[in-house]
């Protein structure tokens, strides 16, 4: 089973005291988008010269080096679009995540004030 996770790329949490700290996990997640984002526009670049080198090879000329027909034709089309929704996308991750860890501090924050009121409270009426 493990085998099967490990090839799907899953990980598991087998390894004691090998939790990782939410700040890690951040870090980690950023690592890996930033990653496939480098994969993704490799292989664009990728299939673009495939598909020109095919172009090349049967003779035809790709719509932008024809001879312009209009004034519109003549122009340079526009860039493709960025993957800068990704990067948005990302960083909005990593605020969640800081969110995320904010309150969970602020929680255990809480949480032990409340005990350390208690154990005033306690205290108080044992003296009493």
């Amino acid at each position: 089973m493990a085998e099967r996770m490990a090839a799907l790329g899953i990980r598991t949490g087998s390894k004691a005291g090998a939790a990782e700290t939410p700040q890690q996990r951040i870090e980690r997640e950023k690592r890996e988008k930033e990653e496939r984002l480098r994969q993704a526009e490799d292989e664009d670049r990728r299939r673009d010269e495939e598909r020109q080198k095919r172009l090349e090879e049967e003779g035809v000329v790709p719509p932008s080096l024809s001879s312009p027909i209009s004034k519109a034709a003549g122009k340079k089309p526009p860039p493709p679009p960025s993957r800068k929704g990704r990067q948005d996308i990302a960083q909005h991750d990593i605020q969640q995540a800081e969110a995320e860890k904010k309150r969970a501090e602020q929680e255990i924050a809480g949480q032990a004030l409340r005990e350390q009121q208690e154990a005033q409270e306690r205290e108080r009426k044992a003296l009493e």
